[in-house]
């Protein structure tokens, strides 16, 4: 009789397993471009004005955009990602609104690169009372005013957008992103060791 609660506790085992492997696992992606690749007159230091591409990264694997904008990325690099807790990101909820915003919008070249700033701002400006692309240390010049407006109408109204599930890629020394399109596979040794509880079930 003891069977079926031992067969419950092997399954929650497995389960809690394949939870840990999630956040462990190693995911390989090339950066082939950013799309739309809109040049956005912006800083990240309060300092020089550069002409920076901002949009959705286009990787081999999965679109995403960059939460780290000071670390660098070249475009065809092959890079190795570590599967991350998205809440151990800063302002990850509000990213996972904002990316929401997004999907739900045209998609247009201008929103791309709005969200992407909009991120930035989020990330990387260490004003965190004042959310807004006109001032701070991440800001975008007055040639590229559109943007940062639609960046800002963003960010005034993340709240308003539906989340998406986030999941957050780190690598030391290079860009850590944000994708909604990669769902990890920690769970092939799961259904082994299911597929091998069921058969003992059925031996018995």
């Amino acid at each position: 009789m003891k069977t079926p609660k031992l067969l419950i506790c092997a399954v929650a085992f497995v389960a809690a397993v394949a939870a840990t492997k999630a956040q462990s696992q190693n995911l390989t992606a090339t950066l082939n471009g950013i799309t739309p690749g809109l040049a956005v007159s912006g800083t990240f230091t309060n300092g020089t004005f550069l002409q920076i591409p901002s949009g959705v990264m286009d990787f081999s694997e999965f679109d995403a955009f960059c939460v780290q904008p000071l670390e660098q990325a070249e475009f065809g690099e092959t890079l190795v990602y570590q599967i991350q807790n998205p809440a151990l990101l800063d302002g990850s909820q509000m990213i996972s609104h904002l990316i929401g915003g997004y999907l739900a919008s045209p998609r247009t070249n201008a929103d791309a690169a709005a969200v992407q700033w909009a991120i930035w701002e989020i990330n990387a400006d260490t004003n965190t009372t004042s959310r807004s692309l006109l001032d701070g240390d991440v800001r975008i010049s007055s040639a590229s005013q559109d943007t940062a407006l639609l960046a800002n109408q963003y960010l005034t109204n993340w709240n308003s957008y539906t989340p998406v599930a986030l999941t957050y890629l780190k690598n030391e020394g290079r860009q850590d992103v944000v994708t909604w399109e990669v769902v990890p596979e920690p769970a092939t040794a799961g259904l082994a060791a299911l597929s091998g509880l069921l058969l003992l079930r059925r031996r018995r």
